[in-house]
């Protein structure tokens, strides 16, 4: 009954202020303040370059990972394809895009096993990244938070991001495939949204139909709470989710509204049925500046050895959401 080994956003966050120089370097002569910095960098554990990385010139670097669908056995393929195989071809894209923490959006296993989610750990711990997750209609809660303790198991899970809040909910309910959010949920989201900064807000089922009639009935049941919170600030400058198997973004006022594709397997878009995307498995990721500003796009993992069942070559690509707003 483990627990995945990556470290925490909270973490990140301690580790990064231990080792911010710029709050003492005054202080220190130009021959010290070098002896200092090669001091520190020699009693960082490895992987830890990893905190360091936020810079001026940069922002925060979030990679959004979702509906991963492993089973209990990894041989078990999931609409005719090894989402172990996908999901590990996805943790190579990340790897190259050099994120700063990672945020599962769901779906991280398709038969709720506990053995799943171990592997799942196993997978994306060579990443050294902070890790955060909620659960979708497939997981259990319970088994999952052993493995991935930060999220919204008992409330609304609030964490910064950088200059960011970032905020998580579950939108999961047991026996429904469908997701909700409880008035009390939404009620926290409010008060912990009532300063000042930018923020996010991430859960597993779509607040919006995406054009996509097999996915689209099973969204959020009664969005408007949700909808209404994001109108009453405008601090919050996107909303992304899991579970529709596909990218999607649109713009509302001052939010952006997101999906993220699944690294098991995508649908293309517009499909009244599940039609399986030659694309192949993806993620998608954020850099969130503090100025409020965000970058985002989709990059697709090589597909080879994933037993796709369509004769097509996928490539290896980043979609930087061009097809925004088609829907």
């Amino acid at each position: 009954m483990g627990q995945s080994k990556t470290c925490t956003l909270a973490g990140w966050q301690q580790l990064n202020l231990l080792t911010d120089f710029s709050l003492f370097d005054f202080t220190l002569t130009p021959i010290l303040r070098v002896f200092a910095r090669v001091l520190v960098s020699l009693t960082r554990p490895p992987g830890s370059e990893v905190h360091s990385r936020i810079e001026q010139s940069r922002g925060f670097r979030l990679a959004q990972i979702s509906d991963c669908h492993l089973s209990a056995r990894a041989d078990t393929p999931y609409r005719g394809l090894s989402a172990d195989a996908g999901l590990a071809a996805v943790v190579k894209a990340v790897a190259t895009w050099q994120p700063d923490a990672l945020m599962l959006t769901g779906d991280l296993s398709e038969d709720g096993s506990e053995a799943s989610y171990q592997r799942l750990a196993e997978l994306i711990e060579p990443l050294n990244a902070p890790v955060c997750a909620l659960p979708g209609n497939h997981d259990v809660p319970e088994l999952m938070q052993q493995y991935f303790p930060q999220g919204p198991y008992e409330s609304p899970y609030f964490q910064q991001a950088g200059d960011w809040k970032v905020v998580l909910l579950n939108s999961a309910r047991p026996g429904r495939i469908d997701g909700c959010i409880d008035n009390g949920d939404l009620l926290r989201v409010n008060q912990y949204l009532a300063g000042d900064g930018p923020a996010l807000l991430a859960l597993h089922h779509q607040p919006m139909a995406i054009g996509s009639p097999w996915i689209d009935k099973y969204r959020l049941e009664q969005p408007e709470g949700l909808m209404n919170s994001v109108a009453d600030h405008p601090q919050i400058k996107a909303v992304v989710w899991g579970h529709v198997h596909q990218a999607f973004a649109a713009q509302i006022g001052s939010a952006r509204f997101m999906s993220a594709p699944s690294t098991a397997a995508n649908s293309l878009p517009a499909s009244a049925k599940f039609t399986l995307d030659p694309a192949g498995p993806a993620f998608r990721w954020l850099e969130l500046f503090a100025d409020g500003r965000m970058n985002s796009g989709i990059l697709h993992a090589p597909t080879k050895g994933l037993r796709l069942t369509r004769q097509h070559q996928p490539q290896h690509q980043v979609n930087d959401d061009a097809r925004k707003g088609h829907r």
